[in-house]
């Protein structure tokens, strides 16, 4: 099984964490928000390489931690990996499973797509290692 994890580059304790749980439960985690030395030059390869990871994985895991006073924060980059995912499956008959840490407070601004998505059953919320 692999898993893409999509958030914040906030949080990267909190990624190395999800790192060595995944590998103790023998799912491969093919990418996740990484720290770059030079964003500028480096930014065209990450976001091809973290889009087509996108398309070849089995679960993406929206790690939407609280952040700037918002909880279950989603970012403009955040929302458009989300979306991207769910177009997968939406339009390409791919059966990614969508998971998210926590849904989104109303201040997001993304709130009310997000929230049509959880009433379409789309996206869940849960652990991505445990099937609803």
């Amino acid at each position: 099984m692999r898993v893409v994890v999509s958030g914040s580059i906030a949080f990267q304790a909190e990624y190395q964490k999800l790192l060595r749980y995944f590998e103790k439960t023998g799912v491969e985690l093919i990418d996740y928000p990484r720290p770059s030395q030079n964003l500028t030059e480096e930014y065209p390869q990450i976001l091809t390489t973290f889009f087509r990871n996108i398309e070849v994985t089995d679960i993406f895991y929206l790690y939407n931690q609280d952040k700037n006073g918002v909880s279950g924060y989603i970012g403009a980059a955040s929302f458009s990996e989300l979306t991207y995912c769910l177009m997968q499956n939406l339009i390409h008959g791919k059966a990614i499973r969508i998971v998210l840490l926590k849904e989104p407070a109303k201040e997001n601004f993304c709130f009310d797509e997000v929230s049509m998505w959880f009433k379409n059953g789309w996206v869940e919320v849960g652990n991505p290692l445990v099937a609803n």
